[in-house]
């Protein structure tokens, strides 16, 4: 009897651990506006361990400009995480037919990168231009997703409150100047809820469906 509740006691903690140690796999799309009007989409993808932890993160981006083919860009980027620290990011930017390939891991001392076949290193300290992270309003060194040049800014914190359909939602506002000029908002579950930043060139609005 005693050796049937061991067993069952060591089968429900393992069930339990490999319940926990699940991922947690989520989709999400935001719109892209432009001066209004809607110009292009995101598809976002996140996979969270179980202390909610972001693992990975794909975000496939596409966007043309005056409602044709006019002008295009196309943006596929995944990002592999642990402990709340970059790993590794690979990634390819169609920018109206430029292209633009980078990829990037990380070892003790710095990132090692390569944009269109040319390596260089980052420092351990920049944080990319992923707009989806809460943790991007805590780093001051940037770097681009598109071409890895570093990018050095200043960041002001406000609280705000903003329309999103038809919800009002209480958030965190922030402005970023100096090498990147953006803004962005969060909820108080320091999620993403709108961003305000330059793609291709223009002023773009991107707001989470």
């Amino acid at each position: 009897m005693f050796r049937t509740i061991l067993a069952l006691l060591v089968f429900i903690t393992l069930s339990t651990s490999a319940v926990l140690a699940d991922p947690v796999k989520k989709n999400q799309f935001a719109s892209v506006y432009l001066k209004g009007d809607k110009i292009g989409q995101v598809h976002l993808t996140t996979i969270r361990n179980e202390k909610g932890e972001i693992e990975e993160m794909h975000a496939n981006a596409s966007v043309s400009f005056l409602g044709m083919e006019v002008y295009g860009f196309t943006q596929n980027l995944k990002e592999t995480w642990s402990n709340r620290e970059l790993q590794k990011m690979e990634g390819k930017t169609d920018d109206n037919g430029t292209a633009h390939h980078i990829s990037l891991s990380r070892d003790t001392e710095n990132y090692l990168a390569t944009y269109n076949g040319k390596e260089s290193t980052l420092p351990l300290t920049a944080f990319p231009t992923s707009p989806w992270h809460y943790s991007i309003t805590e780093n001051t060194l940037l770097f681009n997703i598109v071409d890895f040049k570093l990018l050095n800014v200043k960041i002001e914190k406000a609280a705000d409150t903003i329309k999103v359909g038809d919800k009002d939602i209480n958030a965190e506002k922030f402005t970023f100047t100096g090498d990147w000029e953006a803004k962005l908002w969060f909820d108080a579950n320091k999620e993403f809820v709108k961003g305000e930043y330059d793609v291709s060139g223009r002023q773009v609005t991107v707001i989470l469906d």
